[in-house]
């Protein structure tokens, strides 16, 4: 089968990735592939690799067993150099397995052993989300998957292939009162992008719409709202703000009544809390839960103008549409008394929406991400531009056979605190008044510019070559060298030279953009040019 993943998950009790997928036809397809190995990185001190490789294969350990030891070659720092290449049996035991091998004497360094088992998999066989791959397999009966397929992967291997994937989305939005009892859940609403739309509340008012549906209670209205995420079965659940305020609340209130938070495509499997970036998110299997604000505020936010990122500021600047003027004191007013209950209701219906158009909006941006940098939507929806960077550098560091550096311990991060910082770059302050004759020039790509004119990397720093000593920093005793391309410049040379294939193939386009949205028509055309 040909099919798309935009999700990836792991077991940790055995070697099993899973791949979410849909088929061109929208089928929901699971993929498990158990080919993949658990697996981490040992440096030996010099002159002890064959003891070292006996001792390890030799060992017995409290938690999990070695496979086997090979012997492997892989560049760090520029220098090609021997490691150990342990295999575990299962992804949960290499953390376990590495804590023990970290205080033998003939062990210099452990390398890799932080990867997570998923990422692993996509790095080992350059597997990208939101692209294809061929898969062939076995179809598996009775497999407690919500999926149209099971397949168990005998081979996957990406391929290069094109196909529209119309893939089902739900926004959502709540809001909250207080009430004697404390603070409660008080509306739910929901869109979907064929169209479907309501709110849940529990109080009756004169003159609701159809798409109101009211339950007796908060907690019968949390049950109803699970069971309509369940039933519509979405890929991707999106919200503005849910991870540190929707979801939260959500799970909050479903602890307080015992409600299981059941959602997604395992039969039976709860909600988890991970981390991912600066804030817990919640991550549901096999549907996609991508809190729009975290994007937005990582990535998007220094490229608008505005300088809040509200719900409402962001839609009015990239939607030119925002939210329903109604203060936060007129919702819990309005909740007490009574009244004018429509009236919030239709502006917590209104933030769906609006929370909907933007996900048509941003999720290309982040699938495009995905196709860079070889992580999968939830991932790259939380992450910040240095993790993004990181992750395509450990992507090209596998496929290149450099070894992946380890983060800098505790300790080492204070004593570099602890130095005398970097001279910044020249600014030269503008004389006020008047001027004539001025040029304007501009770099492209400044900074990465210089990076790869100069060869700046970490293996490339003091190379020895006596004619290298003059590519220097003003100022500094260290050089970089200029025979051998580093590897920061060689992979950002690759993507500057994407860039600028991009903006080529953009000026030979002509189009017209047609913004369309089913709850606000309007047909705006322009021309590029415009």
């Amino acid at each position: 089968m040909k099919l798309l993943i935009y999700d990836v998950d792991h077991l940790t009790s055995e070697p099993c990735v899973r791949l979410w997928c849909k088929d061109e036809h929208g089928r929901t397809v699971v993929v498990l592939d158990y080919t993949q190995e658990p697996y981490f990185y040992v440096e030996p001190v010099e002159g002890k690799l064959e003891e070292l490789k006996k001792k390890i294969e030799s060992a017995s350990y409290a938690k999990g067993k070695v496979l086997r030891v090979e012997v492997v070659e892989r560049e760090r720092l520029g220098k090609a150099k021997k490691f150990l290449k342990v295999v575990v049996d299962t992804p949960g035991n290499v953390m376990d397995i590495r804590d023990v091998i970290k205080e033998w004497p003939e062990v210099k360094e452990e390398y890799e052993y932080m990867i997570t088992f998923y990422r692993r998999y996509l790095m080992d066989k350059q597997i990208q989300p939101m692209s294809w791959v061929e898969v062939e397999g076995e179809l598996l009966e009775g497999h407690g998957f919500k999926a149209d397929a099971v397949i168990k992967a005998r081979k996957v291997k990406p391929i290069e292939h094109e196909a529209d994937v119309n893939f089902k989305v739900m926004a959502f939005d709540i809001e909250m009162a207080e009430e004697e009892d404390g603070e409660k859940i008080i509306m739910i609403s929901y869109v979907t992008n064929d169209g479907k739309q309501g709110l849940l509340t529990t109080k009756e008012w004169q003159g609701k719409q159809d798409w109101v549906e009211v339950l007796a209670n908060e907690k019968l209205m949390l049950k109803r709202f699970l069971e309509l995420v369940n039933n519509f079965n979405p890929d991707f659940i999106v919200g503005y703000n849910s991870d540190s305020f929707d979801f939260l609340k959500i799970r909050e209130r479903c602890q307080k009544y015992g409600i299981s938070l059941e959602i997604g495509r395992e039969i039976g499997k709860k909600a988890k809390i991970v981390r991912r970036g600066r804030i817990a998110s919640t991550k549901f299997v096999g549907i996609v839960h991508v809190d729009l604000y975290d994007f937005i505020y990582h990535i998007l936010g220094p490229t608008l103008k505005s300088e809040v990122l509200s719900l409402d500021a962001v839609a009015q600047e990239l939607l030119g549409i925002g939210k329903l003027e109604v203060k936060w004191q007129e919702i819990s007013k309005a909740w007490k008394e009574g009244n004018h209950l429509q009236r919030i209701a239709e502006y917590c219906l209104h933030d769906s929406r609006l929370t909907l158009m933007l996900a048509e909006k941003i999720l290309p941006q982040i699938f495009a991400l995905c196709r860079l940098t070889g992580l999968p939507p939830f991932d790259v929806s939380r992450l910040t531009y240095s993790q993004l960077d990181e992750a395509y550098l450990m992507r090209k560091a596998v496929e290149q056979g450099v070894i992946i550096e380890n983060n800098p311990k505790q300790e080492d991060l204070q004593k570099r605190r602890l130095l005398p910082s970097y001279t910044g770059g020249f600014v030269l302050e503008p004389k006020r008044g008047i001027h004539e004759n001025i040029i304007v020039f501009d770099f492209r790509s400044l900074y990465p510019t210089i990076i790869i004119t100069h060869n700046i990397s970490p293996d490339t720093i003091d190379c020895g070559h006596e004619e290298c000593k003059q590519n220097r920093p003003p100022g500094f005793d260290h050089y970089f060298c200029t025979k051998r391309p580093g590897f920061i410049p060689r992979n950002l040379r690759e993507v500057i030279e994407m860039r600028v294939e991009l903006k080529k193939k953009l000026k030979q386009l002509s189009f017209v953009l047609v913004p369309y949205c089913p709850y606000y028509p309007f047909e705006c055309k322009l021309t590029i040019d415009e």
